[in-house]
């Protein structure tokens, strides 16, 4: 029988064998520690992704939230889908009157603003206001952060009203991953202390903001556009929260607001290529809503004009038309340049004036298209008038290209397009013009909060006239031509109803602001548009939107405060529901 071999006799008594294995460990450490440091950077090495940067400068984090409002082709397809077919000033290619003219409710379109907006803008700007407040070197920088991040959230509460905001982008720094929906008159009332609070911590001898695209660093105009905001906002309250309304106004004016065009805010975009591949859609540099109008296809699918619109123009003899729209031969455009367009809006509108002048109703060349309609369903049956301008035009045409059918092409040209200008991607984002405060300054003054509401009537028309020339290259309006126009029936000041006056100027010059021009036609009513019937029918309802839906996924991602906001819509939760300042 084997012997069996006791601990002690095997040398491995308990004391020692722990003292063995104290050492051991001890060993162990020591190498562990000698290897600590080139086995830490090996490891880090590893984990880290030298893609991803560990911090983000923050005036880059405001470079990049003010370049996206235009500069996003994902976020700016809102415009050209829904806000220009709301505001009747677009109507004819397919998005747009597939969508906004059919009144078409799609949540993947519905929910641009909102997936971009949050997950771009307000994340930058909400991480950086928090990384850096604390930062004296960086006090400039984020007062313009905490200013842009108030105009953002105006966007996100225009479009959907209640919506997250106070706790909106606190996800990583605060662990807040179902933020609350703030109610729209919360998210005002802060607007206005908020914007008082960071103009006042703008400091000229501080250091100066880097990367700006919005006021290049101007910290003088950083203030002037926080106050001129608290004007927008307050007029926005107007109908909700007169007595709030007039005092925010009357303060906002007595901290000094923009005075001329040189203060407006309008970002600076760079001409970069028409590229529609997904990589365009991470690449802001370049302004994207005039992409999106220049289109992917732009011989079959042109921005056309809306009768709406045009009709306002027309029938006022506004000089602004022959600038903002024109009459083109787009079957030679090149796609990617815009070359080889042919202009014969010349010969279209000295042909209307020939038979305006001859009486001659029956025949026409322009042809704008109605609510509802695409450019498709308008088939004019007149394209020659013997003798006249449109003739000669066409006998130069065809003589340099003589395989062009142009009665096959009539809808195309005969009509109203926008003007080639407007097509650039170096074309500025515009933000807030010296006209708005002169027509938000005139509809005070009518409310009795200001003085002197012909003159900021006027002084509109003429900036919103001047910017063209200065940011779009347009031909100069010339004060015959300015003074002829204001003094025009329905134009010249008091004519009319005065506040109807006022924000139809308004509409007109936000032409080139949509999401501006959409809230302010919900919130004055004016111009007064409807959508009639036509021989296609509306998808969704008869009347014109006022709001955007909540994306449907939020029913899943945070349907608590989902639900809460919806059922804080007295009248049944639609996109025909008003917003809480939409009172009619």
């Amino acid at each position: 029988m084997k012997k069996k071999i006791s601990y002690s006799e095997s040398g491995l008594t308990v004391k020692r064998s722990f003292r063995l294995l104290a050492a051991g460990l001890l060993a162990l450490a020591v190498s562990a520690f000698a290897l600590s440091s080139c086995s830490d950077k090996i490891y880090k090495d590893i984990n880290t992704d030298p893609t991803k940067a560990d911090h983000v400068n923050p005036a880059l984090q405001l470079s990049h939230s003010i370049l996206q409002i235009y500069g996003d082709m994902d976020y700016t397809s809102t415009h050209r889908v829904y806000t220009y077919a709301f505001t009747q000033h677009l109507m004819g290619c397919w998005n747009t009157t597939n969508y906004g003219g059919q009144h078409r409710a799609d949540d993947n379109e519905m929910a641009r603003p909102w997936n971009n907006l949050y997950t771009g803008a307000i994340r930058n700007l909400t991480d950086g206001i928090e990384k850096s407040k604390d930062d004296s070197l960086l006090i400039n920088t984020v007062a313009a952060m905490r200013i842009f991040r108030v105009y953002v959230g105006s966007l996100l509460t225009d479009y959907y009203g209640d919506v997250p905001y106070s706790e909106a982008g606190l996800g990583l720094i605060a662990g807040i991953t179902q933020p609350k929906y703030d109610t729209q008159e919360e998210i005002y009332r802060s607007f206005f202390e908020e914007l008082k609070e960071a103009a006042a911590l703008l400091d000229n001898a501080g250091e100066p903001i880097k990367s700006d695209p919005l006021f290049n660093g101007d910290l003088d105009k950083w203030r002037t556009f926080a106050n001129s905001l608290r004007l927008r906002y307050a007029m926005r309250l107007s109908d909700v929260l007169p007595d709030l309304a007039e005092t925010e106004f009357k303060a906002a004016i007595a901290d000094g607001v923009m005075n001329s065009i040189d203060e407006e805010a309008c970002v600076n975009h760079m001409q970069t290529s028409y590229n529609f591949g997904s990589e365009a859609y991470k690449d802001f540099r370049g302004n994207a809503l005039s992409k999106h109008l220049y289109g992917n296809e732009p011989e079959e699918n042109p921005t056309y004009i809306c009768k709406t619109f045009w009709d306002e123009l027309y029938n006022h003899k506004d000089p602004r038309i022959t600038r903002l729209f024109g009459f083109y031969i787009d079957k030679y455009m090149e796609l990617g340049t815009g070359n080889g367009r042919i202009d014969i809006t010349d010969a279209i509108m000295a042909t209307d004036s020939m038979l305006q002048a001859d009486g001659d109703t029956l025949r026409h060349v322009i042809y704008p298209i109605p609510t509802g309609l695409w450019w498709y369903d308008i088939w004019p049956s007149v394209n020659e008038i013997t003798g006249s301008p449109l003739a000669a035009a066409w006998e130069k045409i065809l003589a340099e290209h003589p395989d062009y059918k142009h009665s096959d092409e009539k809808p195309h040209w005969m009509s109203p397009k926008l003007a080639n200008n407007f097509l650039r991607m170096d074309n500025p984002g515009v933000i807030m013009t010296y006209a708005e405060v002169c027509f938000l300054r005139a509809e005070a003054a009518e409310k009795g909060w200001d003085d002197n509401a012909a003159t900021h009537y006027n002084n509109g028309i003429r900036a919103a006239m001047d910017m063209l020339k200065k940011y779009y290259d347009c031909k100069e309006i010339t004060a015959e031509e300015y003074n002829d126009y204001i003094a025009q029936p329905g134009v010249a000041y008091g004519s009319e109803d005065p506040i109807k006056q006022i924000n139809i100027q308004a509409w007109i010059l936000h032409f080139l602001n949509p999401a501006e021009a959409w809230a302010n036609v919900r919130r004055s009513d004016y111009p007064v548009l409807t959508a009639p019937e036509t021989q296609h029918p509306f998808i969704d309802g008869k009347d014109i939107p006022v709001r955007l839906c909540y994306p449907l996924k939020e029913s899943s991602y945070n349907n608590a405060e989902y639900q809460a906001a919806k059922s804080r819509v007295t009248d049944g939760y639609s996109w025909n529901a008003r917003v809480w300042w939409d009172k009619k």
